[in-house]
């Protein structure tokens, strides 16, 4: 199967005039860098190919993502369609789903709950990341220099926390170390991408420590940042996302919880979980998100009260705290 999807995609980008590449709206590392790892090895078969995002990158994006061309509007009716990284149409960005149906289309996925809403789809559920997906499917149609090394080492390392969530398995640190042959300096990579941080990113860091409260007997941890908030430190939208990620790890809680008002009642909300038997994604699918087993996240437009309200009831429903 792997051969077979990976020759079909190749043959048809070969034939076309035009390929564009695409992840969901508001990409991550992962995303971003599958993107970019697939336009390398298309370029290595000598067929070129734009990735389009929804908006501009921010500027707290590494600059080893930065400096590469992405495209906010469709420059051609594109021949053939690649979205990585995407469990569902609704997140595919507008320019894209614009051009879907004059073209030939090619999903490439680790999420289990991907909706297989291309033509071609190919899933790998449960695998790392989606940089690791499109490594072990195109590893015998490219050259692994330190680029493409680089871009799939960022990706890897983002969507499995620095390797320490339960979706790394021992086929990931095989491609790790393949990666590791090429001699990228992997410190490095990690201190610029993961570890540097803005004042404005600090300013909006302190704000997120200080709104965290408890719910279900310290179980639930909520952090949540306003528009204001926003405004008033000039942080980027970004720079205030990786608060979940710190408050999982307090003593005692199951779900962490992170809300971010990127504009007046419109709601960002990332779930996380270090648990075994706790599925935050079901907390994200009740309000139509998404994602993994042990991270989500979803988007919610209302009034703050009432959306906390209800995602605290979800998440105290999936903990099985509710009688």
């Amino acid at each position: 199967m792997i051969n077979n999807f990976a020759k079909k995609l190749l043959r048809e980008c070969s034939h076309a005039n035009s390929v564009a590449i695409s992840g969901h709206k508001n990409p991550d590392y992962d995303c971003l860098c599958a993107s970019l790892a697939m336009q390398e090895i298309l370029s290595q078969n000598k067929i070129k190919a734009d990735i389009l995002v929804d908006k501009p990158l921010d500027l707290s994006v590494g600059k080893v993502v930065r400096e590469n061309n992405f495209l906010t509007t469709a420059q051609k009716d594109y021949d053939v369609i690649i979205c990585v990284d995407t469990a569902e149409l609704k997140l595919v960005p507008n320019e894209i789903v614009a051009k879907k149906d004059k073209a030939i289309t090619f999903n490439i996925d680790h999420h289990k709950d991907n909706s297989m809403y291309l033509k071609y789809n190919y899933v790998k559920g449960g695998e790392s990341s989606a940089c690791e997906v499109v490594f072990n499917l195109f590893e015998k149609y490219f050259k692994l220099n330190q680029k493409l090394a680089t871009f799939f080492y960022i990706g890897i390392y983002s969507d499995t926390g620095g390797f320490i969530y339960s979706n790394v398995k021992s086929s990931t640190f095989e491609v790790l170390t393949k990666l590791a042959k090429t001699g990228i300096k992997m410190d490095e990579i990690v201190q610029e991408n993961f570890c540097s941080i803005s004042k404005e990113g600090f300013e909006i860091t302190k704000r997120a420590y200080n709104s965290v409260k408890f719910f279900g007997n310290g179980q639930i941890a909520v952090s949540t940042l306003r528009s204001n908030d926003f405004v008033e430190t000039k942080a980027s939208y970004s720079e205030g996302k990786n608060i979940v990620s710190v408050i999982q790890s307090i003593n005692g809680v199951k779900v962490a919880i992170s809300i971010s008002e990127h504009e007046k009642g419109v709601f960002h909300v990332s779930l996380r979980t270090t648990c075994d038997g706790v599925d935050v994604s079901l907390i994200a699918k009740k309000f139509n998100g998404g994602g993994h087993t042990r991270a989500s996240g979803l988007k919610m437009v209302g009034e703050y009260e009432k959306i906390l309200s209800a995602i605290l009831n979800q998440t105290k429903n999936v903990l099985g705290l509710l009688k």
